[in-house]
């Protein structure tokens, strides 16, 4: 059984293109060369926290930090995480949030989503993401699904909006 379907039209209203414009925003803020990342947490169409990949606070973000491939994955905050965490710092409850994301959750990241009670996930479709990806988002689908959480795969299209 899958829980996704693919925006269009009639499910992607233009409170849905708006957020992902802005998460769209928010992942230009990430300081990774390779791959920027953003997360747009709302509820009751208010946004309760952002977040982009990147660095823990208070920690350098260099450039050459970033090219060192090992330590940059050892320590990388997750976009959907960096909201979590914001959201939890500024006493937000992420109860029933919508969360609209620039890249696919990963497993890890799926789980956090599912553990703060996020109730539907907007994300490109998986298909079209790097290979080297594929197995995390196909587990990260998988338990979005079983655990009830609703995945709508989006289009460059829908970031345009809706009239």
């Amino acid at each position: 059984m899958q829980n996704y379907t693919i925006c269009q039209d009639t499910q992607c209203s233009k409170w849905d293109s708006r957020f992902l414009r802005i998460a769209h925003e928010v992942q230009s803020w990430s300081k990774d060369p390779g791959t920027k990342v953003g997360c747009v947490l709302v509820k009751n169409k208010r946004i309760i926290a952002t977040g982009y990949n990147g660095f823990p606070a208070n920690l350098s973000d260099a450039l050459p930090l970033y090219e060192d491939r090992d330590y940059k994955l050892a320590i990388t905050i997750h976009a959907e995480q960096n909201a979590l965490f914001n959201a939890a710092k500024n006493g937000a409850n992420t109860e029933g949030c919508f969360a609209y994301v620039t890249f696919p959750p990963c497993s890890q990241c799926a789980a956090a989503l599912i553990q703060a009670g996020v109730k539907i996930v907007y994300s490109p479709d998986p298909k079209f993401a790097p290979e080297r990806w594929q197995k995390t988002f196909y587990i990260a689908n998988k338990i979005l699904t079983e655990a009830g959480v609703a995945t709508i795969f989006y289009s460059e299209a829908d970031l345009v909006a809706s009239s």
